[in-house]
Order: structure tokens, then C-alpha cells, then sequence
């Protein structure tokens, strides 16, 4: 054979083999999405002030806060070679936030910046000027802005929400992934901290230390014993690095296991399409102490995502079942982050030495006694429990002798012991009325008479409508009602939810800006998360001046958005959130203060702006409302709420000397306020 022959022989085999060899599948094709960023966004070392998973009112947190020196200014890059498929611009959430398509399928979220650079700068800026509008949401496209891997694209900031740093997230499709175990590397030394353990008894015949009310305790290296019976769940405080008292991030793994079962709580993922909702569940937001800790329980045949347990689906996952006679059983709680660093602290529980019976534990007993009074305020909590059961518990110690505190179910008293002010009631399904009483010697409640609560039943078939009557109205108005639909799946599990029409006592104070136009009633407890949202239906009551509708929360009297029915007859509306419901009259516009010159228009980019303070204690200011008119042309501006400041900041600052300036503030209730003044630019 000739050496030519023989080389097309073996170019002949080669062929043959590399044809007989299995193709690559689809996934080996791809590229792995945890494979390590090209860039940081931010220069490093990475400093992580917010975690992963932790929560926020609504949602949970879906990716990391880097700092950066409580500065801005910082140039951002792209980690990965791409292209901008998004930019968003609002004085709310992310704030200024652009969204980088990686070419392996990655969508990288940077938010709170303070400038975009150009060509995206300009693009948007011509976007506002256009339109009028500082709100934009906007979608180029692929070919517009491509980015390289570590281009700078921006600069930091703190737009939107909080002090000055970058919010980062790593996505595919509709979920949002850990970062550090998504391709973004930081370094991490520290273990987390396990700061506190909470042990809530489910029902009236469960005690921690004896009593019915929710026992927490810190957790210190040495095992602490703690005496408990029934069936109980746990509440763990823990974070990620050091607790200082003011951070919420919380470790990737948060754990418990006892003999050989085990529940957990592990942030690998989020779906932003499904899972947000989760976070009031998740986390002991009001529900139990109100501390931000992992509620490790779930119900039978449901699990949040984050959730993790050894307990079949079909069965509750996380209860802590403590028999008479069981012997001492030891708690082991783990908390460990993603780069591998743990904490384990231990706790040992067991039974009483004697098995005190429920009600003499409890000091109560059904029937028999004062009914009391009803109270429902700040002195008293009432919280709902799975299984169609009440808590009820003074916030405050009563004064004197026995507090009376209980709750009076069709007409039964069942009233708490003095020593823990708190007691359990499993509401029966034929319950018509419930209601909190209350009745403290020296007490300012002692004498307050409360609202009568109709129990509402989870998991109703299709929609549940009820309707609850306005009272202290004129009789033109009382054929009028307010409906809500309770959707079938709207409450996580079997908690109890009950409306109320509250008395004239018992009302929330509206601020002096705000008049009450009708009370419509309460859907309570406030503390009950929800997986779908209340709709609302609310009639529109012959009122001359700017009404709405609003829910007394924390922090007082919040606008409801509502929309209009065509029958313009009233609004209809959704929320997320339980509580008192009114509608409001908004009797003020907004009031300004003086234009005011800020910044410097050096660097590489102007953060010269003109800035404009506002007093809103009404239903607050409608970004899309407010405008400037600069020099006849009018201008696109920011809402920042935090700052409670209408601010212009052009890419190109104005021409040294002197403008007109004509300011437009609205509220949500429709209010207007306008300034005309001048300004100078230096």
C-alpha cells in the first residue's frame, strides 16, 4: 500500500468513527448556568448587605445588595457579553435598573443606579423628554445595545429604595436564582448566627412552659431543656453572618431535625411568577412575635418552594408532636450559607413531669363567668392558627386582677389565665359570631364595647361573595353595601379570616388632613397572609370631594388603588393585604417647598438636579401627576418618597442664569397645587 492510500485510509476510519459516535444531548450542548461571571458588576472585594431570600413586605428578596461605601458613583460592568434587554426608570422599587441578556440565556437585574451610560443614557432621556413621563419601562431591541463582558453600562446609586448600593440578580425566565451558586463568586469566611428559637403551640390543648402562648428563647452553645406537650411548631431566628440587630439577611439553609424527621428551609430559587406571594408565609412577618423569623411549617398537602421537609406531602411538615410520656428529645437547629460555612446549636424538650389537663392549665374553662367587654385595639392581638382556631393575647399587662381577656364565641366566654394573658379557641364551622373580649381593672379598655365578627370559611368552592352593611349613614345610603370575593385559594391554609363592622369607638383615627367619608368594616386578623388577593367591591358614595378607598395598616390610613366600574356606580378593587377598609376624603393638594439647585455637573456624568420638596399626609403624591415646566417646555420628573422630592435631572444641565420654572404636584385623590417661581444656574 502507498503511503497516500494509507493516509485516505485513515481519514476514511476517522469519518467512519467520529460518525459512530453518540452526538452531545441538548444539555451538554448548553452551557452550564452556574458557570463563574466573567466580571463582577462592582469592583472587588464584594461587600453583601443584603441576602437572598430575605424579606420584604410582599416578596421575597430575589437576589444580593452590594455595597459600595455609602457612596454613588460607582461604575458598573456587565458580567457577561450580551446585550440590554430592558431599562427601566421609577422613583419606586428598583429605581433606575437594567436588565443584561446574557448570550448563555442569563438575564443579570442591576437596580438603584444612578445614571445609565451612554448610548443607553441618551436613548432613555429622549424617551422622557418625549413623552413627559420620568416613569419608563422599556424593552430595545437584541441589536440596539449589545454589551461586552466588563463594559462599563452604568453607575451606582440608590434610586428607588434605600441608601446607596446595587442590587443584583441572576435570572432564567421567571426565576431568580441564588447568586452565589448562579456563577457570582464572594468570598464568605463567617458562619451564619442562630439568634433565637420560637416554639408556638397549634392548638388549645398544647403548652410551652405551661402556657398556650408562644415561648421564645435565645440560643446559646450549651443545650437549654424546655418543658412543652401537644403539638407545637418552631420559628427560627437566623442570619446570615453576624446578628447586629438591624440586618435581615438570612443563610442559604436553615434547618431543624429532631429524632429522625426534619424540616428546612433552603433558598436555591424563587419564581417570580409564583412564589413572591410565599414571603408572608415563610417568615413570622406579625403572625407570632413579629421578629422576621423562618416559620419551619407548613400544612399537609402544600409547600412553599423554599420549604423542604421529610414528612410525605400529604402530611403536615415541621410539627413537633411531645406526648405525656415521651422521653427527652433533643432539637438540632443548623444554619449554613452557600459557601459552606455552618452553625448548629441544640435544644432538648420533653413533657412535664405531671400532665396538668388543658383548661386547668389554661385557667379557663367554657361557659360560666362575665362575658366581659370586646375590645379590638392596640391592647389586644388576635391571631389566627391553622385549623380554624383563634389566639387571643393583651400586648399589655393588665393592672389589678384578673384581665378578662378571651374570646366570646356565640355568646361562650373563653376566657385566658392572668398569668399569660393569652388563650386558644377552635372556632366550630356552625359559628356565627365571634368577638375579643376585654375587660382590664384601670385599664382605659376596661370599658370599651367592640364589633361582632362573622367567621368567613377558607377554601371555599369558586368565589365566596359576602356583603357587609355601612352603618352611621343616612337612610338614602343604606341599601347601599360593599362586597368582597374571597377567592378559593386566597388563604395559604385552613387559617380563619372573619369581617367586622367596627363601632364609632373602636374606628382608627384618620389623620387631620383625611375625612372619614363611611367605614365599610374589617376583614381581620391583620397578620393572615394571603396567596391571592381580596377583591373588592365598593359603592361610590355622593361625596363632593376627592374620596378614595384606603386600609388603615401599620403605619395609618394607605391608598388602595381601585378602578372604575362602567356603571360608574363605584371602584373595584384587589388586596394583598387584610385590615381595616374605608372611604377617605383627601381635603389637601400637596404643599411645596422651594426649587432648589443640587449637585455638580463635573464628572463622567451630571448629577446637577433641580429639587423640590413636598408634604403629602394624605393619600400620597401621583408620580404621573407631577410635572415642571422649564422655561415654557415641560419636563420629565422624579417622585422620590423617600426623599419626599420632585426632582428634575436633565443629562444636559440647563444654561447658567436664570429660569422660569412652573411646578405641578397631585395627589392620588386628584388634588392639585401649583408654584410658579425662578431658579438660577450657576
Amino acid at each position: 500500500m502507498t503511503r497516500s492510500s494509507a493516509r485516505v485510509s485513515c481519514a476514511v476510519f476517522l469519518v467512519m468513527a467520529l460518525a459512530a459516535w453518540p452526538a452531545p444531548s441538548p444539555a451538554e450542548r448548553a452551557p452550564r448556568f452556574d458557570q463563574p461571571l466573567a466580571y463582577a458588576p462592582l469592583d472587588t472585594p464584594l461587600v453583601v448587605t443584603g441576602g437572598f431570600g430575605e424579606y420584604r413586605i410582599g416578596h421575597f428578596h430575589a437576589g444580593f445588595d452590594l455595597g459600595t461605601g455609602k457612596s454613588v458613583g460607582k461604575p458598573v460592568r456587565a458580567p457577561l457579553s450580551g446585550h440590554v434587554e430592558r431599562v427601566r426608570a421609577s422613583g419606586v422599587g428598583y429605581g433606575r435598573s437594567l436588565y443584561v441578556r446574557s448570550r448563555d440565556g442569563r438575564l443579570l437585574q442591576l437596580g438603584h443606579l444612578d445614571a445609565f451610560a451612554e448610548p443607553v443614557a441618551s436613548w432613555v432621556d429622549s424617551v422622557q423628554r418625549a413623552t413627559g413621563q420620568y416613569e419608563q419601562d422599556l424593552w430595545p431591541e437584541a441589536s440596539r445595545f449589545p454589551v461586552r463582558a466588563g463594559q462599563r453600562i452604568a453607575w451606582t446609586g440608590q434610586s428607588g429604595a434605600g441608601g446607596p448600593h446595587l442590587h443584583f440578580e441572576i435570572r432564567r425566565g421567571d426565576m431568580a436564582y441564588h447568586p452565589s451558586r448562579a456563577g457570582l463568586t464572594v468570598r464568605d469566611t463567617r458562619a451564619p448566627s442562630l439568634t433565637g428559637l420560637t416554639l408556638e403551640p397549634l392548638d388549645d390543648t398544647s403548652r410551652v412552659r405551661g402556657r398556650v402562648a408562644p415561648f421564645t428563647m435565645k440560643l446559646a452553645a450549651a443545650p437549654e431543656t424546655v418543658l412543652a406537650l401537644g403539638r407545637l411548631r418552631a420559628v427560627v431566628g437566623a442570619r446570615d453572618g453576624v446578628w447586629s440587630g438591624v440586618d435581615r439577611m438570612v443563610p442559604w439553609l436553615t434547618r431543624l431535625e429532631w429524632g429522625g424527621d426534619w424540616v428546612e428551609a433552603r433558598f436555591d430559587s424563587i419564581s417570580w411568577a409564583t412564589d413572591m406571594s410565599e414571603g408572608d408565609y415563610c417568615y413570622d412577618a406579625g403572625r407570632v412575635t413579629g421578629d422576621r423569623g423562618l416559620v419551619l411549617w407548613a400544612p399537609a398537602g402544600w409547600r412553599p418552594r423554599v420549604l423542604h421537609a421529610s414528612a410525605p406531602r400529604d402530611r403536615e411538615a415541621g410539627t413537633l408532636v411531645v406526648r405525656a410520656n415521651d422521653p427527652p428529645r433533643t432539637l438540632r437547629l443548623i444554619a449554613q450559607d452557600a459557601a459552606g460555612n455552618a452553625r448548629v446549636r441544640s435544644v432538648v424538650i420533653r413533657p412535664p413531669v405531671t400532665n396538668v389537663p388543658a383548661a386547668a392549665a389554661a385557667g379557663a374553662g367554657r361557659g360560666g363567668g362575665p362575658a366581659g367587654r370586646t375590645c379590638e385595639c392596640d391592647c389586644l392581638e388576635v391571631t389566627s392558627l391553622p385549623g380554624r382556631k383563634l389566639r387571643i393575647a393583651a400586648r399589655r399587662p393588665a393592672k389589678g386582677a384578673d384581665p378578662r381577656v378571651g374570646l366570646l364565641v356565640d355568646g361562650i366566654p373563653h376566657l385566658a389565665d392572668s398569668a399569660s394573658r393569652t388563650v386558644i379557641v377552635t372556632v366550630p364551622e356552625v359559628a356565627r359570631e365571634i368577638a375579643a373580649l376585654a375587660a382590664f381593672p384601670g385599664d382605659s379598655c376596661g370599658n370599651v364595647r367592640g364589633p361582632s365578627y362573622e367567621p368567613i370559611a377558607p377554601g371555599a368552592a369558586g368565589l365566596g361573595r359576602r356583603s357587609l352593611a355601612p352603618f352611621d349613614v343616612s337612610n338614602e345610603l343604606r341599601a347601599r353595601r360593599w362586597t368582597w370575593e374571597l377567592p378559593a385559594d386566597a388563604v395559604f391554609d385552613d387559617e380563619l379570616l372573619f369581617a367586622s363592622e367596627p363601632r364609632e369607638e373602636l374606628r382608627p383615627p384618620v389623620s387631620s388632613e383625611l375625612i372619614l367619608v363611611q367605614h365599610l368594616g374589617g376583614i381581620l386578623p391583620r397578620s393572615v397572609p394571603l396567596r391571592r388577593p381580596i377583591v373588592l367591591h365598593v359603592p361610590r358614595l355622593p361625596y363632593a370631594g376627592h374620596t378614595g378607598l384606603f386600609r388603615h395598616g401599620p403605619d395609618g390610613w394607605d391608598w388602595v388603588r381601585t378602578t372604575e366600574r362602567i356603571d360608574g356606580l363605584g371602584w373595584d378593587a384587589e388586596t394583598s393585604r387584610t385590615g381595616w377598609f374605608a372611604i377617605l376624603a383627601d381635603t389637601l393638594p400637596p404643599r411645596l417647598g422651594v426649587a432648589t439647585p443640587r449637585g455638580s455637573s463635573t464628572g463622567p456624568y451630571s448629577r446637577w438636579s433641580l429639587e423640590t420638596s413636598v408634604s403629602e399626609n394624605g393619600s400620597g403624591v401621583d408620580p404621573r401627576g407631577c410635572n415642571y415646566t422649564v422655561d415654557g417646555e415641560r419636563v420629565a420628573v422624579e417622585w422620590d418618597p423617600e426623599a419626599s422630592v420632585l426632582r428634575w435631572r436633565p443629562l444636559v444641565p440647563p444654561d447658567p442664569g436664570t429660569h422660569d420654572i412652573t411646578i405641578l404636584a397631585a395627589d392620588r385623590a386628584g388634588n392639585q397645587r401649583v408654584l410658579t417661581a425662578v431658579f438660577r444656574k450657576k
